[in-house]
């Protein structure tokens, strides 16, 4: 069974300081939203997001899309050997359960992503498909525990944890860093250069269906 976390997920709503800003406005006025209910996204709020902390992380919400689509799709999950959080950047934890049918059109999945935030439990059938968690990050790391990070040993699949950087450019925060520390976590790497989010996921999830 692998426990996988996308770690500092660039998944959040827009923050109350840049709420007011017209590129925000423009858009929560037109899908009939409060500007601080929507999910920030840089495609759209860019102007918006020039003075934000941390820019760089932020406004990514199609990388966790694309990496819950690619969990979700696979035979791991089938198996019923997967188990998916998110960790976003403002530190909520999601759980994301197997049965999850996530949107393939993005658009749709940002709606879902804001009734989440807004509910905190999406459920059908009596089914809790995605729910924010009461939980810290620590909570939810099972050891062994592997970060995927640049520099770190070569990869390989006997961990029950593995942690994913779930956001486009810079590196993990020192508080991350020194949860997975206290976790005895291990950095490892897929190869000698950068890769996407996605393309990590795939190639953890493939090693690990592997050895099915």
């Amino acid at each position: 069974m692998l426990r996988l976390v996308l770690l500092e997920a660039s998944l959040e709503r827009v923050p109350a300081s840049i709420a007011r800003h017209p590129a925000v406005v423009s858009d929560a006025r037109r899908r009939k939203k409060k500007p601080t209910e929507i999910i920030l996204d840089d495609s759209k709020h860019h102007a918006a997001m020039k003075n934000l902390p941390n820019r760089e992380k932020r406004g990514r919400p199609d990388i966790v899309h694309a990496c819950l689509l690619a969990a979700l799709d696979s035979e791991l999950n089938q198996a019923g050997q997967l188990e998916i959080f998110i960790h976003t950047i403002g530190g909520e934890i999601i759980r994301v359960s197997g049965e999850t049918r996530i949107p393939r059109n993005y658009n749709r999945f940002v709606g879902l992503m804001e009734d989440l935030f807004r509910k905190r439990v999406i459920e059908a059938d009596g089914v809790r498909l995605l729910e924010i968690l009461d939980s810290s990050l620590e909570s939810i790391i099972l050891q062994p525990t592997v970060l995927m990070r640049e520099g770190g040993e070569a990869f390989r699949p006997d961990a029950r944890t593995v942690c994913i950087g779930a956001f486009p450019h810079g590196d993990f925060d020192p508080s991350t860093l020194e949860v997975l520390e206290r976790c005895n976590a291990r950095q490892a790497s897929i190869g000698n250069r950068h890769y996407t989010s996605l393309y990590v996921t795939y190639k953890v999830i493939c090693s690990y269906e592997v050895i099915l």
